[in-house]
């Protein structure tokens, strides 16, 4: 089975890449899809290192914006499998992910054996400290049954090519580069995946390392709370949407010590932002 590791840099980030990827293995692929701003010069940039590679696509386009930069990628491997048929999988990843050395044979084997799982959530520990980021269950679990605690990171991601297939995409209106909500994304992901009758395990599968910190840890960022109202909004209905922000901005404020009502507005202006968006 072939896998396509699909990786997102944007400027001079693509220097790490060298590093991101593992020495060619048989039927993986990586796909590097490579976005310029509109500020930086990209001619001094020598990325001979992967134009040499064969197992190695790169696309370059221009602006900014994750998750269409990651759609740009699973549309580039899906158009590289020669049958319109033929399974694969797709491995998200930044350009600051460090893979283990058997990660991709684990990632085969899990796949082969498991025919009736369209996307698993792996392991990934702190490339710092070598520490997980989170409690993960012990076991393989159905998505819907796990833990309160677990929320989803882009960087555990594996999926068929079968959910590309499906019409499930990253949505634009969320993520780095989006205007309004910088997080969220995988959770709207998965919540289209979900609507579509996709089968989402929780694997107890190491894969690799990355970077502790994301965008949705920034809590009292603006664009953190109002795209936590947003998958709210999503994802639930208005009063279900409305007792959520409540609760949250309620929990931020006790535990934070500050104002309930400038979080309530952030987190609820996001709700109302995707629900007349949509």
């Amino acid at each position: 089975m072939k896998i396509f590791v699909l990786i997102s840099t944007i400027d001079r980030r693509v220097l790490r890449i060298p590093d991101t990827i593992m020495m060619p293995e048989p039927d993986v692929y990586y796909v590097v899809v490579w976005q310029h701003s509109h500020d930086v010069e990209m001619e001094d940039i020598d990325i001979t290192p992967l134009q040499i590679r064969k197992d190695v696509t790169l696309v370059t386009i221009p602006g900014k914006g994750l998750s269409h930069s990651r759609n740009i990628a699973m549309k580039t491997a899906a158009d590289m499998l020669a049958d319109a048929y033929e399974d694969a999988v797709f491995v998200i990843a930044d350009d600051d992910v460090r893979f283990k050395s058997n990660a991709f044979g684990l990632i085969n084997s899990f796949y082969l054996q498991h025919t009736e799982v369209d996307m698993a959530l792996m392991r990934m520990r702190s490339i710092m400290d070598r520490h997980y980021f989170k409690k993960y269950p012990n076991e393989l679990i159905d998505f819907r049954k796990r833990p309160r605690s677990y929320y989803p990171a882009s960087w555990e991601m594996t999926f068929r090519v079968g959910a590309y297939r499906a019409g499930i995409r990253f949505d634009t209106r969320f993520g780095l580069g989006a205007e309004k909500l910088c997080a969220g994304e995988e959770d709207i992901f998965i919540a289209d995946a979900l609507e579509a009758h996709l089968r989402i395990a929780v694997a107890p599968i190491d894969i690799g390392y990355t970077r502790p910190l994301t965008t949705g840890h920034r809590t009292f960022d603006t664009k953190v709370l109002r795209s936590r109202g947003a998958v709210y909004g999503y994802t639930r209905s208005l009063p279900g949407a409305f007792i959520r922000s409540v609760r949250e901005a309620l929990s931020l404020s006790i535990r934070q010590r500050t104002r309930f009502s400038p979080l309530f507005r952030k987190i609820w202006y996001g709700v109302k932002y995707i629900r007349n968006a949509s």
